[in-house]
């Protein structure tokens, strides 16, 4: 080949070259540029998340708080939106209220298998009581104190949901499921209010069907149970044992709510705060935060 032929070729691979790295640098390009437009809608997402637990608060700031409960709030802008849940705490078990059996047939009812409801709710047991004895399957000090991440069980009553997240046996999955969709630490009583109660804390509960619970979603779209009578009369013979009837309640709202926002933009870009609250606080503070917990099940193309 002469040296002519070795030029073209010489030029040939520059060529070949130069285009590669153009398309590289290119695709690197649109790569930062979607990473940096997701970004942007990541974050829109979140405040439309904010926007709406603001106005949630300000709902129940404004005194209706009776109007609110289980109200859904929605709203947005172009292609951006929120929509939020509010949940009176009464609707749930008081996970510091609740007794060993219904504790374990509600994580029973809940999915676990039987003997994984006896260990988580022993470990939960455990977790509260003021003793230093672990259940049978059950877990106390010792047992928390060679994890990697050290914790120390309460030995008391819980101050938020939240501490089940460490109890033993607890994953993540059944927490953000089941755990903090059905108990709570404000209602302060045994007692759940059917009139509040979310479809997930009547389906769990010994001797109801989810067919039940829907007939109580149902039967409060058209008015609220007025009187434990009026309880007994829709479920008699259904085969509810008399503890859990005893176990519902038809007394006014608390004024404790779980306020859950999700924030999307895009249609697809996801993002969700839940936090609870406290209606009737000082005049200058109406509604108080209890807790907030930030950014949660942070999703893309999600429900």
């Amino acid at each position: 080949m002469n040296a002519k032929g070795i030029a073209q070729l010489v030029v040939l691979w520059a060529l070949l070259l130069l285009g590669a790295l153009a398309m590289s640098f290119g695709f690197s390009m649109r790569t930062e540029a979607q990473a940096s437009r997701n970004g942007m809608e990541a974050t829109r997402a979140y405040y439309q998340a904010r926007t709406g637990i603001n106005r949630a608060i300000a709902v129940l700031s404004s005194g209706t708080m009776g109007d609110a409960a289980g109200a859904a709030i929605s709203g947005g802008e172009e292609e951006a939106s929120y929509d939020v849940s509010i949940e009176p705490e009464s609707g749930k078990v008081d996970i510091n209220f609740v007794s060993e059996s219904l504790l374990k047939e509600i994580l029973e009812k809940a999915g676990l298998p039987k003997e994984e409801a006896d260990r988580v709710g022993d470990a939960i047991l455990d977790w509260k009581d003021e003793d230093d004895l672990p259940r049978r399957h059950g877990a106390e000090e010792p047992d928390y104190a060679v994890l990697f991440e050290p914790v120390r069980p309460r030995n008391g009553r819980l101050a938020s949901v939240e501490e089940l997240r460490y109890v033993r046996g607890v994953t993540s999955e059944f927490f953000d499921r089941v755990l903090v969709r059905v108990f709570t630490v404000h209602s302060r009583t045994p007692q759940v209010n059917i009139n509040y109660a979310p479809a997930e804390v009547l389906r769990v509960l010994p001797g109801f069907t989810p067919e039940m619970a829907d007939t109580v979603l149902a039967r409060r779209q058209e008015a609220p149970f007025r009187s434990p009578t009026e309880v007994a009369t829709l479920f008699g013979g259904k085969g509810i044992p008399s503890g859990t009837m005893s176990l519902l309640s038809v007394g006014g709202a608390s004024n404790v709510f779980t306020l859950t926002a999700t924030g999307r933009a895009e249609g697809e870009i996801l993002r969700r705060i839940r936090c609870t609250v406290q209606v009737g606080g000082p005049v200058e503070k109406p509604v108080r935060v209890l807790q907030w917990t930030d950014r949660i099940a942070a999703e893309e193309g999600g429900a």
